[in-house]
């Protein structure tokens, strides 16, 4: 028997089924997306949380593709969609929403740094590993979204760590997010009318989200996308610019670590050069960068989710579950308190705390469950707001903890 040419002959095997297998991963989201906008019900679980657990699913079929890469080509594109999600975010659209609005949100924030610096000092002194990093994630997805849970860990996680660690972060989050975001729409508004002062601000119209805001835009609506040769070539050149930035964060990383084990710097240099290209106007106003780095995002998670070992997922889950849970339940809670305390009106309450746990897709189906459509533009500036500093407060928060 020659072994030889059989080695060669599986590896070569492995290598087209890992080929097909980047194929599904680059191309399943497409259909993914197709069908939430056809299926109530897959649009209530949203595309990305569907691109996970299809990609799961896959994983958990006995095929020899190289989970290793899958993982690979996944953090290379989450790093070049953060800086193009961040291009279009309006910062001075905080101008806009009226004090009880930013009072609010902004006890959003004080509440998720001080629930997830009680999180880990518990979950520390329980022993559970990575409890810093964990709770800089929970920071940054509980005040921005998904995106910034993701670069919290890719930039906190050890690298031999990261894959299974963000996996069962994001498990988590889906069974914890998913139950709470379907009390959004039946219990919880009646919940917060009846704890909070009803009266709700007047909306005008300095509180209007401007048109050129993505998240105002379908995340996944990609007639968003050009058509004609010159605004074609002008959104290559944005996607362009979010790859430079990836490569300047990697330049970094190589300067200080001496490689590209990690992703600390890369994450803060895609985040930091996200915010501030984002002043630019010309960049802001591309239409599709907005669109091309949600669908990046679904390819992240399929990726990530398709290089799990469900032997090192089950070890983690169970803790990192009941860690989320907790940071989430806390998080409602104690802004619920301070909304009390500061005599926010329930419809602000309910707005922002959303904008803050889940980011701009969630707040016009809120809205329209509390029943008040004027929620959206404010809820939609704040989401934006919470993606653009998610990153920031987490990572923060993630480093200061490690000193303890």
């Amino acid at each position: 028997m020659n072994l030889t040419a059989t080695s060669t002959s599986d590896h070569t095997v492995s290598l087209i089924v890992t080929a097909v297998m980047l194929a599904v991963m680059f191309l399943l989201p497409a259909l993914i997306v197709l069908l939430t906008k056809k299926v109530k019900f897959l649009s209530m679980i949203g595309a990305l949380a569907l691109c996970y657990f299809t990609g799961f699913l896959i994983s958990l079929i006995p095929i020899p593709y190289d989970k290793g890469l899958t993982q690979t080509v996944a953090s290379v594109l989450v790093a070049i969609a953060i800086p193009l999600i961040l291009f279009g975010i309006r910062l001075a659209d905080v101008k806009k929403l009226a004090k009880k609005t930013v009072l609010s949100f902004g006890l959003v924030i004080v509440a998720t740094v001080i629930v997830s610096a009680v999180a880990f000092l518990v979950a520390d002194r329980c022993g559970l590993s990575y409890a810093d990093q964990l709770a800089g994630m929970a920071t940054g997805l509980y005040i921005g979204g998904t995106p910034n849970l993701v670069a919290v860990g890719n930039a906190l996680i050890p690298a031999d760590a990261v894959q299974e660690v963000i996996a069962a972060a994001n498990t988590s989050d889906f069974f914890v997010g998913g139950i709470y975001f379907l009390l959004l729409l039946t219990v919880v508004p009646k919940l917060y009318r009846k704890l909070l002062d009803r009266s709700l601000p007047k909306t005008t119209k300095d509180q209007s989200a401007p048109e050129s805001a993505p998240a105002a835009q379908a995340e996944y609506d990609f007639r968003q996308i050009p058509r004609d040769k010159k605004s074609l070539l002008r959104l290559i050149g944005v996607v362009a610019l979010a790859v430079v930035c990836l490569g300047v964060g990697a330049g970094l990383e190589i300067l200080i670590n001496g490689s590209l084990e990690g992703s600390l710097y890369i994450m803060v240099a895609v985040s930091v050069l996200g915010v501030a290209i984002s002043f630019i106007r010309p960049v802001r106003e591309t239409k599709g960068s907005y669109q091309i780095g949600q669908y990046l995002l679904l390819i992240f998670s399929m990726g990530l989710s398709m290089s799990i070992d469900l032997k090192l997922l089950v070890k983690e889950i169970l803790p990192i579950l009941a860690f989320f849970a907790c940071v989430q339940v806390g998080c409602i809670v104690v802004h619920l308190i301070l909304c009390k305390i500061f005599r926010i009106d329930s419809g602000t309450a309910i707005i922002t705390g959303t904008a803050g746990i889940y980011g701009p897709p969630f707040i016009a189906p809120v809205a329209n469950s509390y029943g008040d459509r004027s929620l959206i533009a404010p809820g939609i500036i704040c989401g934006t707001v919470g993606l653009a500093i998610g990153n920031f407060v987490g990572l923060g928060m993630g480093l200061l903890l490690g000193l303890i």
